[in-house]
């Protein structure tokens, strides 16, 4: 086995990271750093969360990322494509994730968060419209059919619920495949997104697209900017769309930052929202998930040369 340099790009040493420099170690030369401002001339790996195209001018060999989280759009991947960088990331966290946007569309459907925030006014019954939807018996769409949206497909079977995705050219069973985003609009009582961040899916959700959801609902696993905030916001407050659940948003507070509210629009306001602080991926261990997973993918890759979950640097995911 050749020997390999490492460059690993983290916050802070944490158990989890300490045991992948440990494990490491015993096979390569790692040095450990921080988030920037250091050079990555003379290392053929880099470990991290990101990295800039300034950074990359100084890897004179690179030839592997890997990244111990699901999305890469904090990496300039068309600069890596030019320099035939290879890209891997990780989604052991995929089924929790999942099961986060199973119960924010339970909590949604049957109005649990909004009938808990009325009962500590003292409300008890809405007379206007006390009654809530079984998930149950609603038709779902998968915005989103990656390793996310194909363990929600699992959930959803293991609860004969109907569900329904675009078809991309991909293995479908036991889903409908339909060949628009219109089309699955209109064919669905729930949709939900698990999408990455790209420009294919920048804004994809517009005010055209929430019209083909009228008298529907809405759940958002996957990045922020796959729907217009101020429409899905007009679109709630109007009660054009039945209902949403957001967990992902623009922006995030720091790390010493308290009482943050992500967004101008009062969505606060609404009864018709579940308002997640991008809590879907916050799962209990899933950090060392995340980071073991990462520590297989390179050990594997240092002693076959074989890798697993490459990133498509075109389609950024």
């Amino acid at each position: 086995m050749m020997e390999y340099k490492i460059c690993m790009s983290i916050a802070e040493i944490d158990p989890s990271f300490a045991k992948m420099a440990e494990e490491l170690k015993k096979v390569a030369e790692v040095d450990v750093t921080g988030l920037d401002g250091f050079s990555l001339a003379g290392y053929d790996i880099f470990i991290g969360k990101k990295m800039t195209t300034k950074m990359l001018e100084t890897a004179d060999r690179l030839k592997v990322i890997f990244a111990y989280k699901t999305g890469v759009d904090d990496f300039p991947l068309e600069e890596l494509e030019k320099r035939e960088i290879q890209v891997v990331n990780s989604h052991a966290d995929s089924v929790f994730i999942a099961q986060y946007a199973f119960g924010l569309a339970i909590s949604l459907s049957n109005r649990i968060t909004e009938f808990d925030k009325k009962f500590r006014r003292g409300i008890w019954y809405d007379h206007e419209s006390p009654y809530w939807k079984s998930f149950f018996e609603m038709k779902v769409g998968l915005l989103g059919y990656g390793h996310i949206g194909r363990e929600i497909h699992r959930i959803l079977r293991n609860n004969s619920i109907e569900a329904y995705t675009l078809n991309r050219g991909k293995i479908y069973e036991d889903i409908h495949a339909v060949d628009t985003l219109e089309e699955l609009c209109d064919s669905v009582d729930m949709l939900i997104l698990s999408l990455p961040k790209t420009k294919e899916t920048d804004v994809l959700i517009d005010q055209k697209i929430l019209e083909h959801l009228e008298g529907k609902y809405i759940v958002n696993v996957g990045r922020s900017n796959c729907i217009d905030q101020t429409a899905l916001y007009k679109a709630l407050k109007a009660k054009k769309i039945a209902g949403a659940a957001i967990d992902t948003w623009d922006k995030k507070p720091g790390k010493f930052e308290k009482n943050f509210y992500p967004t101008k629009l009062p969505f606060k306001n609404l009864d018709n929202i579940v308002l997640s602080p991008h809590q879907a991926m916050k799962v209990n261990v899933g950090h060392d998930r995340y980071v073991m997973d990462t520590l297989k993918k390179v050990l594997c890759y240092m002693q076959t040369g074989e890798l697993s979950d490459k990133v498509d640097l075109q389609k950024g995911y």
